[in-house]
């Protein structure tokens, strides 16, 4: 009947920790909010060194193209390096920006060749964090219980051997 009984807490412990692992893998790819596109804006340009950063007015959703490419659902951010007007297309899903829209009207651009490489290679996951870090409890509430069960059937096999071994007839 003990046997039963522990078998029966073993089958509960490693259905709730499936339970609970099941969850906090099976969240999709977390969307970026407006706000979350406006901090990778400042924490973009800050990275590649810009001067004078000023990360302003309304974030916009929109879809991007890119050039025989499938579209890409992007927050299009507004920013200002050095008075110079710019527009900085982050995914949102994602962790880099697409574009960037830093065409001075008289020619040129906003960021130099050394900047704008900069800025292609930056990455931030902002949602993901988010995300992974409400996951954590439940992720870690699934390994603990896997490794509670672990111990539990050691301790059980290690017992038993032990009654068995003093149960034993001496010769």
């Amino acid at each position: 009947m003990k046997a039963v009984r522990f078998l029966v807490v073993v089958v509960v412990v490693l259905v709730v920790g499936l339970a609970a692992g099941s969850f906090a893998v099976s969240q999709g790819a977390p969307e970026m909010t407006a706000a979350e596109a406006r901090l990778f804006t400042q924490a973009a340009l800050n990275a590649i060194e810009a001067r004078n950063v000023v990360v302003e007015g309304e974030v916009r959703a929109e879809t991007f193209t890119p050039e025989g490419g499938e579209p890409i659902p992007v927050w299009v951010v507004p920013a200002t390096v050095s008075g110079q007007p710019l527009e900085l297309y982050v995914m949102r899903t994602g962790d880099r920006a697409v574009n960037l829209d830093d065409a001075l009207p008289n020619g040129g651009y906003v960021l130099p060749d050394e900047q704008f490489e900069a800025l292609e290679r930056y990455r931030l996951d902002l949602a993901g964090d988010r995300v992974r870090e409400a996951r954590s409890g439940p992720a870690l509430v699934a390994g603990l219980l896997v490794i509670l069960v672990a111990v539990a059937l050691l301790a059980s096999v290690v017992s038993r051997r032990a009654r068995a071994g003093a149960a034993a007839p001496s010769a």
